[in-house]
């Protein structure tokens, strides 16, 4: 399981992500999305199997047919379903608001409680080898925070003060609660700090 997340003031609805996202060590994929309506007596699969891990789940607070996923996708190999995806019917359909390429997934997601059609989302450029967890490689670039201040139909990277994209690796981010403008991110940074002696 990815993420889990109860839709605001309806805590019988539950959106459950799977496959495990972090891809460190053992990992699962995952079979896509589901949803529960009473509590997680029954379940509803509404597709998206083809991501494999999705890492976070975000639901408007007011129109619970609104809903994100940030999906990171598979482990071993490249793929195209990676990216960050929107429903405005409740899960029985997926649109992908924001791709970089095969390679780079959504690995976080935030949306701004004061103003829905604010969120932001974290990428990673990332795939597993046989020999090793992800790590950046030649040409990496894409790992990055993007906003999107239109509910996902434009995005614009805010990367600036953050590592060379060359050294970006895994990016967390939350939003504070009570200052919706202040973002905080903890990034894997792959720079060499001093050289080894």
């Amino acid at each position: 399981i990815g993420d889990i997340a109860l839709v605001p003031g309806h805590p019988e609805q539950i959106w459950v992500g799977t496959g495990e996202a972090n891809i460190f060590r053992s990992s699962q994929a995952g079979c896509g999305i589901y949803k529960s309506l009473d509590g997680g007596k029954n379940w509803q699969h509404l597709g998206l199997d083809a991501t494999y891990t999705i890492a976070r789940i975000v639901v408007h607070p007011t129109n619970p047919d609104i809903v994100y996923v940030a999906a990171s996708g598979h482990e071993w190999t490249d793929n195209p379903d990676r990216g960050v995806y929107k429903t405005t019917d409740g899960g029985k359909t997926w649109n992908k608001v924001l791709y970089i390429d095969e390679r780079t997934g959504a690995i976080d997601l935030v949306m701004d409680p004061a103003t829905p059609d604010t969120l932001y989302a974290a990428t990673w450029q990332r795939i597993r080898r046989k020999w090793n967890d992800p790590r950046n490689e030649p040409g990496y670039g894409n790992s990055g925070i993007h906003k999107s201040t239109d509910g996902g139909k434009t995005w614009k990277p805010i990367n600036k003060g953050l590592p060379e994209a060359r050294f970006r690796g895994r990016i967390g981010i939350d939003i504070a609660a009570t200052k919706p403008n202040v973002l905080y991110t903890m990034v894997d940074n792959y720079e060499i700090a001093r050289p080894p002696t």
